[in-house]
């Protein structure tokens, strides 16, 4: 086949034309975010909060799919191994992917650039909580009741995030905690309500909140290292642990190679679901605190929590990674 000057022409223009082409196309069928924890928890309601904005922005549906498993890997794994067509996101903490080659042991993939950060949209701390038939009522009388436990203290908690915070507290404050690990914040707190078990470690939310002003739940402390604004009158562990500090941001990412231009697209709905009005108070009902964020925050976040982690591995040999 000959090409000529105009036919090259024609065909370079078109393919400087197709990256605008693509994203004015983009999308044409409904999208699925990923969440990598159980339906109930706070990051489940997040998600379907920024799904169901960011569907209004794109003139798509945005589906919430939880793929649950292996503290969260799965989800990651299936958003990382996803066609990057922009038409599958990833939320779930920035904690989960930066334990996701600790849990699969797969050191293929690197947190901070095995996905495409689009953003961060909340943060909070976790809080520590017990069934209101034990005999404490803050940390100190805590910490007092679980050195008497010689067998060690059953804690409920529901991701990898909340396993490293609670290995953390049980060296600092010298005490022994047995992992008790369920597939979500929903089914953990019908354990702690049930009395199956009577620690609870987990992100603070709507039904946990719920729960303590009827009565069912005792707030002890928050992992924050200033009090929550949330709940000003529960006291931070730092308080009586100096340095002890656990926030959890909740992020989105894309496959990688995902087009620029689609991903631009995606963070343009993304922010402007941020924006909205009554956004920030939807979120703050769900225990959670906005923290709207561009993608440089994420990996900077990735690559200190990457670092945290790695002291943490150190300090406590014994934290346990898998499903």
């Amino acid at each position: 086949m000959t090409w000529n000057r105009r036919d090259l022409l024609l065909a370079s223009g078109a393919l400087a034309l197709a990256p605008a082409l693509r994203a004015q196309s983009f999308p044409s069928r409904p999208l699925k975010m990923i969440y990598t924890y159980a339906p109930g928890g706070v990051g489940d309601a997040l998600a379907r909060m920024t799904a169901a904005s960011m569907g209004n922005y794109l003139g798509q549906q945005v589906v919430v799919e939880n793929r649950t498993g292996a503290s969260g890997s799965i989800g990651v794994q299936a958003g990382w191994r996803a066609a990057p067509d922009g038409y599958t996101m990833v939320m779930t903490t920035i904690t989960t992917v930066v334990q996701y080659p600790l849990v699969t042991k797969d050191n293929s993939f690197d947190p901070a650039t095995s996905l495409v950060p689009l953003a961060n949209l909340a943060m909070n701390p976790l809080c520590l909580l017990v069934h209101p038939s034990l005999p404490v009522t803050d940390f100190p009388s805590f910490v007092a009741w679980a050195q008497q436990q010689s067998g060690g203290v059953d804690v409920a908690v529901s991701g990898p995030t909340l396993e490293v915070a609670t290995a953390l507290l049980a060296h600092g404050a010298k005490l022994k905690f047995n992992t008790i690990r369920y597939r979500g914040g929903a089914p953990a707190l019908q354990a702690v309500l049930g009395g199956e078990v009577k620690v609870w470690f987990e992100s603070i939310n709507g039904a946990m909140l719920a729960n303590a002003r009827e009565g069912k739940l005792r707030l002890i402390a928050v992992t924050s290292q200033e009090a929550f604004s949330l709940l000003p009158d529960v006291p931070p562990i730092a308080r009586f642990l100096p340095g002890y500090v656990q926030d959890i941001n909740f992020a989105l990412w894309a496959p990688p190679g995902t087009p620029a231009e689609i991903v631009a697209s995606l963070k343009d709905a993304i922010a402007k679901a941020a924006a909205e009005p009554d956004m920030k108070d939807k979120i703050a009902k769900n225990g959670v605190v906005q923290a709207a964020e561009g993608g440089e925050y994420v990996t900077r976040v990735t690559r200190r929590e990457a670092a945290a982690i790695k002291r943490a591995m150190e300090l406590v040999p014994s934290i346990s990674y898998g499903g």
